[in-house]
Parts: structure tokens; sequence; C-alpha cells
């Protein structure tokens, strides 16, 4: 529909849009489930066997990444070898205070349970502490004077961990999972409306929208059910910079950095030329929203509740959020320039 001023402003029902088909909405859903699935089963929260031989003695054992706090957990394990009666299985775990940096040698000595000697079953008994606090733990066999037979510790030589979390309500958890999910979903339908644009295409709406939803699902499920979700499980509020340095609030933070760029950028657009304008071509937010895809699904491919070094965290956080609000700033002087030379292509701009 051309405007007044001879300016051509995108119809109502968009190419994009109408090209749009069921197909393409149910692919976007099934990719949506389908990276909730690999966060899923690549998280660092979930039970992994792991198996260990030393000097004869062969350990195996389900790990227990967490369990709920003031409560009991078993930890089993099973260990097979040559048990001679001057051998002892002892469980070592963390005291108040200690982690996982500590001197193993300060860690407390329990003896552990027996449930099927012939079968080589053996268990520990936790009692848990409070919400957001570790134990850290390994086993060992000793002899009767102390000498040391086998040792059972995480693959790169760390304790094992067991996390204690808080019980999470199910609409926190929902409030938390589903905006999240949905975020998947809208940018993948903002980058299917995104591919015209690198083309050559003009019509900058369609993308513009998704993404102001995507942003809004991300800000509702990072923010505001983040923090209850942190609270309740972990007994913090949030660990993103410049706050803490957890990878998986930092993840989702960043992912939620970028789409809020894409939809300022696109705001001209959003908003119909009423309010603000783009700050760059259709083609370069074209390919902002094809790089979005592109960092959600990096983001994504991440395992949940992976950690870094904290140096590492912040240097790349920081870097990230210094990079994409420069872009920002230099889309913005760009148009400001432009826009006081009064070129008709900037003026544009904002109807694109």
């Amino acid at each position: 529909m051309p405007s007044r001023s001879g300016n051509t402003i995108e119809t109502s029902v968009p190419d994009c849009c109408r090209k749009m088909t069921y197909v393409k909405v149910i692919a976007a859903i099934v990719f949506s489930l389908l990276l909730l699935y690999i966060a899923k089963i690549t998280s660092e929260g979930r039970p992994k066997f792991i198996s260990h031989t030393e000097n004869g003695f062969t350990f195996e054992m389900t790990t227990v990444p967490s369990t709920l706090e003031a409560s009991q957990a078993k930890i089993p394990i099973k260990i097979t070898g040559n048990m001679e009666p001057n051998l002892h299985l002892f469980f070592r775990s963390s005291k108040y205070g200690q982690d996982e940096t500590t001197a193993l040698r300060r860690y407390s000595t329990a003896p552990l349970f027996v449930e099927d000697s012939a079968a080589g079953l053996y268990y520990a008994m936790v009692s848990t502490g409070a919400r957001g606090r570790n134990l850290h733990y390994y086993f060992e066999i000793r002899d009767d004077i102390g000498g040391y037979r086998a040792g059972f510790l995480q693959p790169d030589g760390k304790p094992f961990k067991l996390m204690f979390i808080g019980h999470v309500s199910t609409f926190v958890l929902v409030g938390h999972i589903f905006p999240l999910t949905a975020t998947v979903f809208f940018v993948v339908m903002g980058s299917l409306c995104a591919i015209p644009l690198v083309r050559g295409k003009q019509n900058v709406r369609p993308m513009s929208i998704y993404f102001f939803l995507a942003t809004l699902a991300a800000f509702l499920g990072t923010y505001p059910f983040g923090f209850a979700m942190n609270h309740y499980a972990y007994g913090t509020i949030w660990e993103g910079v410049p706050f803490g340095t957890d990878a998986t609030d930092n993840k989702t933070q960043l992912l939620f950095v970028f789409l809020l760029f894409v939809t300022l950028a696109s705001i001209g657009s959003f908003a119909r030329g009423k309010n603000g304008r783009n700050i760059y071509p259709p083609k370069a937010l074209g390919w902002f929203g094809l790089l979005a895809f592109a960092i959600m699904l990096v983001i994504y491919l991440i395992p949940h509740s992976i950690q870094f070094s904290p140096e590492l965290t912040k240097a790349v956080c920081y870097s990230f959020i210094g990079l994409v609000g420069l872009l920002y700033i230099i889309g913005w002087l760009q148009t400001l320039l432009v826009g006081k030379l009064g070129t008709k292509s900037t003026k544009s701009r904002k109807w694109k």
C-alpha cells in the first residue's frame, strides 16, 4: 500500500508469511523439541556411568549428581576384585567448608555399607545439607595398616560432586522451561523470514515480529522465572555476569542480549515506522537474524550445567556483550549521521 509521501509500506500479509506453510511451522516445533531433548541428554547434571580399574580392582558406578536438601541420599557402587580379609572399603567425603580443591587426605572417612558382597555391591549413605551446597567424595580401598590399594575418582582426577537442591514447584519449572522452548521456536521462524532478506527482499517486519516474540520469551524464561528457579533449586537469585560466573545462566543471558539487539535493530519495521527506525539495511538485518539462529544453536549444544573457569566465563561474556553493544552503537550512529544528511535511503529504512 503506497503512503501519502510516496514511500512503500509493506502489506499486512507479507510475502514471507504468505509462503509459510504448516510444514515449516511443524518443523520449527520439532526442532525446538529436538534442541530441548539434546540439552537434556547432554546435561552435566544427568547421572553417568563411570568405571575404573586399578591394581586388579574394578569400580563401577552410576553417578548421583544431585539430591533434595535435608534428606538422605544413597550412593551405590559396584567393586569387584580379590577382596582379601584385610582390605577395607571407604567412602571419603568433604567436610563443611571443603571443596574439590581441598587436599583429599583431609576428607572424612567412613566405611561403605554392604548390600551384596558376593556381587560386589556396596553403598554410602549421605545426610544432605541446605540447597546450593555440594558434597565432594571418592572411594578408596586400604589394608589393615592403612596401605593404599586402589581409589576411584572422576576420569580427570577430581572427586565426584553431589549437589543439594531444593524443591521447585511445577509452576516455576514450566514457567522457566516453556518460554525458553518458545524462544527456540520463534528464533527458527525468524530465521526463516531472514533468508529472503539476505537474498535481497526488503520486508523486515515478519522477521522483526518473530524476534520480538523470541526476545520476550527469552526474557520471561531467563529472568523472572529464572530467578525463581535459581532461588528454589539452589538458594541463589542470578549468577550471570556481573553477579556470577555460572555458565548456564550466562549462556542464556548472552542469547537474550543478542535477541534484544536484533529486535532493537529492526524496531522501525516492528512498529511500522511509528516509533524508531531500523539501524541497519534489510540485508544486514537478515544476516543478523541468521546469526541469532547460529548463536542459539551453539548455546543449546553447550551441555547444561557445565562449568568453566570464572576468568574464562567473564572474558567470553563481557567480550560478547561489548561486541553486541558496539554493533548497536555503530548502526545507530550510522543511521543518525546519514539521517542528518537527509538521504532517501535512510528515511525509508524505518519503514522497511
